[in-house]
Formats: C-alpha cells, sequence, structure tokens
C-alpha cells in the first residue's frame, strides 16, 4: 500500500511537471526572442525550480522503493534540495508582490526577510530531521522532530498564504479601488489560487500523521510543482493584463483622432504632473519577470528591442478639463536598468 502510494504521488509529480515544463520552455523562448541572451534572475529561479523538484522527486521515490539506502550523504541531500525549493518558490512569489509595490526599498527588504527568516528555518532542519531519520535514532530526537516538523510546514503555510494575501491587498487597493476594474481578472483568479496552494500545505502538513512518517516527504514535489505551475500562469495573466492596458489606450487614440487638441492637453498634463503618476506596475521597470508580446513605442510607433526584457510602464494620468473628467492610460517602453 505504501509503495502504490508512492507512486502515485510520483506519477502525479510528473504529470504536473510536463505541464510545468512547458510553460518553463515558452517563457524561456519568449524572453530569449525579445532579449538575445538569457541573463535574467526569473529564468534561473524557474529553471532551477523545476530541475530540483525533479531530482527530489526522483530520489525520494528511489530510496521509498528500496533502490537507495539510507545514509547520511542521502539525508543531507534531501535537505539540501528541500531548501532550495523553499528559497526559491518564495523568491518568486515575492517577485510577483514586487510587481505592484511602490517602494523598491520595501520590495528589497521583503525578500531579504524572507530570505534570511527560510535560511534559518532550513538550518533547523538540518539540525533536528537529519538526526532523527538516520539508524539509531532516540525516541528524543523522533518526538522533537515530529513537533517541529508541524510546526516549520506550518511556517510555510501561514508564510505563503500571507504572500498571496498581501497580492490581493494591493491589486485591491492599488488599482481596483482607483477605477481599473479590468484588474478584477487578476485578482480573482488569485483568489482561486490561495486556495489552491493553501490546500497543497495543508495536505502536505496532514499527511506527516501517516504510518510511514517518511512518505509524506514524496508529496512535497507535487505540492511545490502545483505552486510553480501557478506562478507561471499569474506571470503570464499579469502580461496579459499590463497589454491590455496597451491595446486600450491604442484603441481609444484610433477612435479619437479627430480630437487632437485634447489629446496634446492630455499629454502635456502627463509630462507637468508626474508626481501625481500612479503607475500600476512601477517595479516592472526594474524587476526581471516575464513581460510577453511587443510593445509599440508612442513616440516612433516601432517596436522596442533592448538588450533584456521589455519593460512595460502603464500609467494612469487623471485630469480635470473644462469639459469634466478625462482618464487616459499611457504606456511607454522603458529599457532595462544598466549594471
Amino acid at each position: 500500500m505504501e509503495f502504490d502510494l508512492t507512486t502515485f504521488f510520483f506519477a502525479l509529480f510528473l504529470g504536473l511537471f510536463v505541464a510545468a515544463l512547458e510553460k518553463v520552455i515558452q517563457q524561456t523562448y519568449s524572453i530569449w526572442k525579445r532579449s538575445h541572451n538569457f541573463m535574467n534572475p526569473y529564468l534561473y529561479m524557474i529553471w532551477m525550480e523545476a530541475v530540483v523538484n525533479l531530482t527530489f522527486s526522483i530520489i525520494t521515490f528511489l530510496y521509498l522503493s528500496g533502490a537507495i539506502a539510507n545514509s547520511l550523504g542521502f539525508l543531507l541531500g534531501t535537505v539540501v534540495l528541500w531548501a532550495i525549493q523553499t528559497q526559491l518558490l518564495s523568491q518568486i512569489i515575492a517577485n510577483r508582490v514586487s510587481l505592484i509595490m511602490t517602494n523598491r526599498g520595501k520590495s528589497q527588504k521583503l525578500k531579504w526577510v524572507l530570505a534570511v527568516s527560510i535560511t534559518l528555518v532550513n538550518i533547523s532542519v538540518f539540525c533536528i530531521w537529519i538526526p532523527a531519520h538516520m539508524p539509531g535514532a532516540t525516541q528524543t530526537q523522533i518526538t522533537l522532530n515530529n513537533a517541529w516538523e508541524r510546526a516549520e510546514k506550518s511556517f510555510f503555510l501561514l508564510l505563503d498564504l500571507g504572500l498571496n494575501l498581501f497580492f490581493l491587498y494591493l491589486v485591491r487597493s492599488r488599482l481596483i479601488s482607483g477605477g481599473l476594474t479590468k484588474y478584477w481578472r487578476l485578482y480573482n483568479f488569485n483568489v482561486g489560487i490561495v486556495v489552491v496552494s493553501t490546500c497543497m500545505d495543508i495536505l502536505l502538513l496532514g499527511f506527516l500523521s501517516l504510518p510511514d512518517s517518511y512518505i509524506y516527504v514524496q508529496f512535497a514535489p507535487v505540492a511545490y510543482i502545483v505552486k510553480l505551475n501557478i506562478e507561471l500562469t499569474m506571470a503570464v495573466l499579469i502580461s496579459k493584463v499590463v497589454r491590455s492596458s496597451s491595446r486600450d489606450r491604442q484603441h481609444e487614440e484610433a477612435y479619437s483622432s479627430s480630437n487632437n487638441l485634447s489629446r496634446r492637453r492630455t499629454q502635456h498634463a502627463c509630462r507637468a504632473d508626474t508626481n501625481h503618476r500612479d503607475s500600476l506596475f512601477p517595479s516592472a521597470t526594474r524587476m526581471d519577470t516575464l513581460i510577453s508580446g511587443p510593445t509599440l513605442n508612442k513616440h516612433n510607433d516601432q517596436e522596442y528591442q533592448g538588450p533584456g526584457i521589455m519593460k512595460t510602464v502603464v500609467a494612469t494620468v487623471r485630469m480635470n478639463d473644462s469639459e469634466g473628467s478625462t482618464e487616459e492610460l499611457v504606456t511607454k517602453p522603458m529599457p532595462p536598468p544598466s549594471g
């Protein structure tokens, strides 16, 4: 029965891994097509997360099926792979959250706080989990590990839930509350993924109660590959929503081409009132998250091809004139920062 459950988890992982790998390859090709290089932290993170998950799942399956014997080297390798998984996934989620944060310093602080706190948890697992799974482990070590594993799984459940709820808060307070109703699509999708992601953490926590205390480890890569699929899908959805703003802007300009005076006044207001710009994704100019699809330069109607990913800034400009209130989306490509 245990081997059957292990086989089921492994087969489930492989199916999810194929779906994730397809998304990773598509996004890699899209980024390379635009920038003609692979020097991109986002690419490194999603590729490493996919490869580490695959390696973790394979060696765990081989161990549970008896092909690999229990040893210090195996346990150390397992914890190292798990530590990389947790670090990368948290940074990928933080990368998404940072797209909407207006303060670059705070977004960097968030990433450092995540890295340090998760590193401390990783170290504690090295010190507690490995001795409890070594041959000859004492009952005290096993009891301590059982309690700490539940605390550690609860920590990651609350961490992922908190990051996703923070993202929902930012989308609702910064975008939707400002009248940008098209971001309800992003908001509603994220509500759904919060439920799915939280269920993965709850299941992982529940599998700790299985008779074989190591079986749950085979489910860990399943949970992480589901979360990777979520983040890859979110990257594409964010891209589509931002791109829709650009297309709406182009349609509005084509429809109102006869009203040149109004357009010139709006552009003038955009230049003169830079302190009141409300960038939808201000961090997009410095983040290396996938923004796919062509973006037109509004000054010369030519597609910008820079050395890195196309960076798109969509700014909401509000102005009042004698005829009433108008709102215009101004989209312009910006080259990635040097260095």
